[in-house]
């Protein structure tokens, strides 16, 4: 689930992808979209995948918000949108790698018996 080396910077990279798709979107869109709240919404989203916070929850979001961008955009350009929604489809199905927020919350433990313990059993 948290994978180092190349796979972590590999999905290090469709992180940041994900969200700089999420970002131009929101540029292409700002003047349709009224409501602050809608703008800040998909900053927050942008931002956690990007950095990995939550990022299944976060990357299923990216894939709803390049849809909705993809449906109401006026200078629509569908192979932009279905690559954005590709990459966040693949990070919700792959996780976020071990350079990530979600690594430093949910990560490997190493879990640690006393000497003790250990001589009881045997």
């Amino acid at each position: 689930m948290f994978p180092t080396g190349w796979p972590g910077i590999a999905l290090l990279l469709l992180r940041v992808a994900s969200g700089v798709h999420v970002i131009f979107g929101l540029i292409d869109m700002r003047a349709e979209i009224r409501a602050a709240w809608a703008l800040v919404l998909m900053t927050i989203v942008a931002i956690g995948v990007g950095i990995g916070l939550f990022t299944p929850i976060a990357a299923a979001l990216t894939a709803l918000i390049e849809i909705l961008n993809w449906h109401f955009s006026s200078n629509s350009i569908a192979a932009f949108h279905a690559c954005a929604i590709l990459v966040a489809l693949a990070l919700v199905m792959l996780g976020p790698g071990a350079y990530s927020l979600d690594a430093k919350m949910f990560g490997r433990r190493q879990l640690t018996f006393p000497a003790s313990d250990r001589a009881d059993r045997d």
